[in-house]
């Protein structure tokens, strides 16, 4: 299936759950949803004539899940939407039993790729977070006690996981903060100073169809990005624009930034 199958797939699955959700007079969810898939979920909001919100179970999370809903409901209680997704979602915690023998202490990626290991599919898994003790899943409640069961290890550390509560989230991740000073704030011009290139090369990137602008792919790096946008480089990591400091005497846009590296 092409990207483009793809999107349509999900835009007719998007507008089934909000006819569901309206016809029936409850709440529907998605499952998580990538930055592509919240980009596309954004530019339909003329086609849905009911309530949604994305959450992905604390303020920053990257991965989130859509619900639809009759907008009554969060007339009549504001906190509506927000009771349902804590009961649409679950904390995991993941702890090795024992790392005083580890050669290795397990990263991001040792934690997916154990978690899709035992057969979950990608859209049932969220953000995962990681501290020195190990790591909080975030995942739809509907396979927390399958992964509970059968998730016993990861890489060569036999592992515990249990349930436990949003207050308990590690810190989100941090990037690295940083002004730049660019001509204008065109795409091209921001991937470039963000990763640290010359503007052909960032330009050469967007022409092979690297780099993505709040999940969708770039086609012209002239384009303008705004506060709040992200960027991402495939392969190399993401930034967010963070805010537009202004123009300097020399002309030049100042640009508050924060990069993150690939996981």
């Amino acid at each position: 299936m092409t990207e483009n199958q793809e999107d349509k797939w999900f835009l007719a699955r998007v507008e089934d759950l909000a006819e569901e959700a309206d016809k029936g007079g409850y709440v529907t969810f998605s499952d998580f949803l990538d930055d592509h898939k919240q980009s596309l979920l954004t530019h339909s909001v003329g086609r849905l004539s009911i309530c949604k919100e994305t959450f992905g179970g604390y303020e920053e999370a990257e991965r989130r899940i859509a619900a639809f809903c009759p907008d009554f409901y969060v007339k009549e209680n504001p906190d509506f939407l927000k009771e349902q997704f804590q009961n649409e979602l679950c904390y995991l915690r993941i702890e090795p039993a024992d790392k005083r023998f580890l050669k290795k202490i397990p990263g991001h990626r040792d934690y997916l790729g154990a978690i899709l290991g035992t057969g979950i599919k990608r859209e049932k898994v969220g953000d995962l977070l990681i501290d020195e003790n190990g790591c909080v899943v975030i995942v739809k409640r509907e396979i927390a006690d399958y992964l509970k069961q059968e998730l016993t290890g990861v890489g060569a550390a036999i592992v515990h996981v249990s349930e436990c509560g949003s207050e308990t989230l590690p810190a989100a991740e941090k990037g690295v903060e940083m002004t730049i000073s660019v001509s204008s704030l065109r795409i091209d011009s921001l991937v470039a100073h963000g990763f640290q290139m010359g503007r052909e090369s960032a330009q050469k990137l967007i022409r092979q169809g690297l780099v993505s602008r709040n999940g969708m792919v770039v086609v012209n790096g002239d384009r303008i990005a705004e506060p709040g946008d992200k960027l991402t480089l495939r392969g190399k990591g993401r930034l967010i624009v963070r805010e537009d400091l202004g123009i300097s005497k020399s002309g030049r846009h100042r640009v508050k930034i924060e990069r993150f590296a690939k996981k």
